[in-house]
């Protein structure tokens, strides 16, 4: 009996003691708005009970996180979730401010959790670009890879990217006349060979021998990140799930490969004109902490994220023109008026195409790759916009739901290019368009997925007629925790288009 009571004496005392604790934290966003806590003993979880019950019937946290903006219509709230307070934020100079300033709001250590390793399997590392909250390591890094993505890097990799442009038509042409195809099959290939050739100089040979090993494999990988987020069984390490000794079998097949391309570049040092590689390598002798399998992280961070985001802007600029015929005639006249049929572009080519460019940040807006970003509060007593921000808060940038704000844009869910026209552009507001996020962790990469977007919707647009074989399906569901890929992927039909 004495037992018993000793039990139930230490549980009470444990669970004063959390709740005072909680009570502690909580009472830091006392001068936020919040949506109301239960008062009874179960008032130490905060929102969470509702929170996961949303999410049952939600694809992503994101889309949750936009129900709680939708239902109480405020700008800047703060959602308690048990010993974790996430500030959502949708007012613009706030976004702005928090976004400039990296070394105050970091990366949200979740990103860690979820991007370096994944049950022991090593994918991005401690300090891979993507993973890394922001330590020095990463700012040394960053600033050495920038170079990578100059201009004048992404205009001497034109040629490359012409044919591997060549290659997709050809594949696509020698498919029977109107069949019914995934373009995001034929998009994930043909962007794993732009960065693969164009960043990486990777040979044909290693391309062909394990290219499609690497395109089924990305998918894996960012499933595996859903499910460490979304099941939290998932991550222990005693839990059976085929998932994992998939994911453990096929990416150390491609970090094996990608070290030993790593040491046979070291080996016979660096080129005159570096590449993606050359400068990932030098990056990464910022700091004596790094070690080959650092290089293997980035490298790794570079083919995914310039394969996944890519692809997915590509066919979803097709489904859109598909869909709308006068803008798609309206690309295909452009594109004839720079470039004969058949014709690779060249440098100057490719910056007239201005409508065309219009339209990929028009599907940009409509359907981002990335629903939202997050960042953490690393200092005691921040503050933005004369509005306290307590150490350790996590502030939920809405990507998706900036995008769609009729405040910031006219009749957001209507397909308009002309958005981004010379005059119309202007008038953006800024912060309320970040397909490549802003600041210090913007999207490294942008310049060079813009340049292959237009190399290879310009292509298919001159060659092919594009038609969508179910009208009835007017609008791409698109869903995920890592990236927002469309869920039944892009149907389409190819048609060659006749020669006048």
């Amino acid at each position: 009996m004495l037992t018993i009571s000793l039990v139930l004496a230490l549980s009470a005392i444990g669970y004063l003691a959390l709740n005072l604790y909680l009570y502690k934290i909580r009472r830091n966003y006392k001068h936020m708005n919040s949506p109301p806590v239960s008062r009874n003993l179960t008032w130490f979880l905060g929102v969470l009970p509702d929170f996961k019950k949303r999410l049952q019937l939600s694809p992503n946290g994101a889309h949750v996180l936009a129900q709680y903006h939708h239902d109480y219509k405020w700008d800047l709230f703060v959602l308690p979730l048990f010993s974790k307070n996430i500030i959502y934020c949708m007012e613009l100079d706030f976004i702005g401010k928090v976004l400039a300033d990296w070394k105050t709001f970091p990366k949200d250590e979740g990103y860690k959790k979820v991007f370096s390793f994944i049950n022991g399997v090593r994918i991005f590392g401690n300090y891979g670009l993507l993973s890394d909250p922001g330590t020095n390591v990463w700012h040394a890094k960053r600033r050495a890879m920038d170079p990578g993505f100059h201009k004048s890097f992404l205009k001497s990799i034109i040629p490359e990217m012409n044919i591997v442009v060549d290659k997709l038509i050809n594949i696509l042409k020698s498919r029977p006349s109107n069949t019914v195809s995934d373009v995001c099959l034929d998009m994930n290939q043909s962007a794993f060979e732009a960065i693969s050739s164009c960043g990486f100089n990777m040979s044909s040979s290693v391309m062909s021998t394990h290219g499609q090993h690497i395109v089924k494999t990305v998918p894996l990988i960012l499933e595996a990140m859903t499910l460490t987020m979304r099941e939290s069984s998932f991550k222990y390490p005693w839990t059976w799930r085929k998932e994992k000794m998939t994911l453990k079998r096929s990416v150390e097949v491609i970090r094996d490969l990608i070290k030993n391309l790593l040491l046979e570049r070291i080996k016979n040092d660096l080129p005159e004109n570096p590449d993606l590689m050359a400068h990932i390598i030098k990056s990464n002798q910022c700091s004596d902490q790094l070690s080959i399998d650092d290089l293997v992280d980035d490298y790794l961070v570079f083919l995914i994220a310039g394969m996944e985001t890519t692809a997915i802007t590509m066919a979803i600029t097709l489904f859109y023109l598909a869909q709308n015929k006068d803008i798609f005639f309206k690309v295909r006249s452009e594109i004839d008026s720079v470039v004969e049929r058949g014709e690779s572009l060249k440098c100057d080519d490719v910056s007239k195409l201005v409508f065309l460019e219009m339209v990929i940040k028009e599907c940009l807006r409509i359907k981002p790759p990335v629903r939202a970003i997050g960042r953490c509060c690393v200092k005691d007593n921040a503050m933005v916009n004369g509005l306290k921000i307590p150490c350790g808060a996590e502030i939920h940038v809405p990507i998706m739901a900036l995008h769609h704000d009729p405040r910031y844009w006219e009749n957001p869910e209507i397909f308009n290019p002309d958005r981004f026209s010379l005059d119309s552009k202007k008038k953006i507001r800024s912060f309320s368009f970040l397909p490549f996020a802003a600041g210090a962790r913007s999207c490294i990469g942008k310049n060079f997925a813009i340049l292959e977007a237009k190399m290879v919707v310009s292509r298919i647009v001159q060659e092919f007629d594009l038609e969508n074989p179910n009208p009835e399906v007017t609008d791409l569901k698109t869903a995920g925790f890592v990236t927002s890929r469309p869920v039944k992927g892009v149907k389409l039909k190819l048609c060659p288009r006749p020669h006048s």
